[in-house]
């Protein structure tokens, strides 16, 4: 058992997290405030980003109602943007860690009408205002809250103050592609380094 425990604290499994500007109101809404590239986060366990998990519009065409989805880049909205700009980011979990995360994901899919989306979440992390809703997020929340929970990331502020772009800064991070969603190739992880550009806020 000893043996088994420590393997499994040895072992190191990779998490995705993927971040996107769709065309959507909403997302360009986000963008001409904040001025960052990105406005929506995901986090899965696939560099093809097949399944991701996050919360946000619950129909493809409608946003709202929103709340916690899977999300894939070849369904929804997301397939229907294959211009929009992204990345996808990599990091080495231990075994534990690992299934501790996607168990947790699980559950929390299983449970996904307890879940909300956070609508005023964007605006409090705009100005700076770390307010918590229980069971209600908006996506780089989520996202920055499970890498701390399950000490993927270390936190520098709350989770609640989580832009994208501050989740794409964190330095357990490594880019793996950023391009347009259609450049996505199979695997990522295979993308030639000269798309790995350093993208900061715009000028």
């Amino acid at each position: 058992m000893t043996q088994i425990s420590l393997e499994s604290r040895l072992k190191t499994r990779t998490v995705y997290i993927f971040l996107v500007r769709t065309n959507s109101v909403f997302s360009n809404i986000i963008s001409l405030f904040t001025r960052t590239k990105y406005t929506h986060a995901s986090i899965g366990f696939d560099s093809q980003c097949s399944c991701l998990y996050s919360f946000a519009r619950i129909h493809t065409l409608l946003p709202i109602p929103a709340g916690f989805v899977r999300e894939s880049t070849k369904t929804g909205l997301l397939s229907l943007n294959p211009n929009a700009p992204c990345a996808v980011y990599r990091v080495n979990v231990t075994e534990q860690a690992y299934e501790d995360l996607w168990a947790h994901l699980q559950k929390m899919y299983l449970n996904k009408k307890r879940y909300g989306y956070h609508y005023l979440g964007p605006v409090f992390c705009f100005f700076g205002l770390p307010i918590r809703v229980k069971n209600k997020y908006f996506c780089s929340q989520f996202v920055a809250e499970l890498l701390s929970r399950y000490r993927i990331a270390k936190l520098k502020k709350p989770a609640s103050l989580y832009h994208p772009w501050d989740i794409a800064e964190l330095s357990e991070l490594t880019p793996i592609f950023e391009g347009k969603l259609s450049e996505l190739s199979a695997d990522p992880e295979k993308c030639a380094p000269q798309i790995l550009l350093d993208t900061r806020k715009y000028s």
